[in-house]
Order: structure tokens, then C-alpha cells, then sequence
């Protein structure tokens, strides 16, 4: 074989070097975005549905090492690690959406999570789906489990809450009245004994003569 062409030689070196840069750029942009994530603002932001996951191609083999662990954490209902460990990959395909959903929905934001199923079903089936980019599903059927949840929670949010009836206001009670005082009766005089009383004269009886 011939050497190669000069032109394609310099063609084929500017393309490796544009590679190797855009490596070393997703490299530096998924260490940043390490080292600056608070968990107590990322968990605001994954309350307020916000956006936590943005990267697709650039962050690719980051989220191919950290599926795994995002699959155990999920399984373990360890839902702020969950929602941490995606943010600081931020890669988004519908199953990275799913686990979103799933962090936010175990943390009690279930309108959050609502949202974040909805997109998970909207990009199943497209070419940045799990099946079609990364080949990492985790053993989650999408977008049907995306789907059941979804469901679940409209459901619940949907639910009618209970009217509270109001009680009408009750009278207060009239205090029980002090039992009438009873007269005690007048007391009975004690028999007097048979005779004359004590205090009456007696005339003596004649004198004998």
C-alpha cells in the first residue's frame, strides 16, 4: 500500500484531535458539575421538577459506569443518593428520567414526579431512548413502567379530597341546679307524763281531828 495522502493525513488528524478534545471537555464539564452540586439546592430543583439531567452524548460512558449503581440505589429505596447520582452525571435518556421520577416520588414530590415520568414516556421510542443510544435499560420495561406510575399518581392527585362537614354550633349545657334545700321538720314535743305538772299547786288533804 501507498503512504497516505497528505490531505487526508491532516484531514484524519484534525478529526482525533477533535475527538480527544471533546472528551477531555466532557470529562472536565462532569467534574465540575460534581464538585459544585449541594445537595440541599439539588433536592429544591428536583422538588420544583426542574431539569437536573441535559447531557446526552458528551455524558454517555459516565452514565454507562453509574446505571448500575443508579439500578441498586433504586432498588433500595435510597432515593437522595438517587436523585444525586444523576444530577452529577446529568445524562438524560428515558431511563435516567425514570429513576428521576422515581427519587422524587420516594421524597414525597409527586407532582415532580409526574412530570418527570411524562418525559421519560416521551422519549421512549426516540432515538435517545435507553434501547437506542446507550443500550442500558436496567431491566425496566419503558415505556410502560414510566406509564403505570404516571397513572398511579394522576390518580391519586386527581382524587377528590373529602369535604369536612361543619357541625352546628351546640348550646352550652345549663349547669345542674344545688337540690332545694329540705325544711327540717319542727321538733316533736316530748309526752308529758300522767298527772298534774311539776308546777302546780296541790292543796294538802284536811287535817285529821
Amino acid at each position: 500500500m501507498g503512504n497516505p495522502e497528505p490531505g487526508n493525513w491532516a484531514m484524519r488528524k484534525w478529526h482525533y484531535r477533535g475527538m480527544a478534545l471533546w472528551a477531555c471537555m466532557a470529562l472536565v464539564g462532569c467534574t465540575e458539575r460534581s464538585d459544585t452540586l449541594r445537595p440541599a439546592e439539588t433536592l429544591a430543583q428536583l422538588q420544583a421538577g426542574r431539569a437536573l439531567v441535559t447531557c446526552r452524548e458528551p455524558c454517555l460512558t459516565t452514565w454507562r459506569d453509574a446505571q448500575p449503581q443508579a439500578a441498586q440505589l433504586d432498588a433500595g429505596a435510597r432515593w437522595q443518593d438517587l436523585a444525586m447520582l444523576l444530577a452529577r452525571t446529568g445524562y438524560q435518556d428515558d431511563l435516567s428520567l425514570f429513576y428521576l421520577g422515581r427519587a422524587a416520588e420516594g421524597l414525597g414530590y409527586r407532582e415532580a414526579a409526574a412530570g418527570y415520568y411524562r418525559q421519560s414516556t416521551q422519549l421512549s421510542g426516540s432515538g435517545s431512548s435507553c434501547q437506542s443510544l446507550s443500550r442500558l435499560c436496567g431491566g425496566v420495561v419503558l415505556p410502560r413502567a414510566a406509564a403505570l406510575r404516571l397513572a398511579a399518581i394522576e390518580r391519586e392527585l386527581n382524587r377528590p379530597r373529602p369535604r369536612r362537614t361543619e357541625q352546628a354550633p351546640q348550646a352550652p349545657e345549663a349547669p345542674a341546679s344545688a337540690p332545694a334545700e329540705v325544711e327540717a321538720p319542727a321538733p316533736t314535743p316530748a309526752p308529758r307524763p300522767n298527772g298534774p305538772a311539776p308546777s302546780e299547786y296541790i292543796e294538802p288533804p284536811p287535817a285529821a281531828r
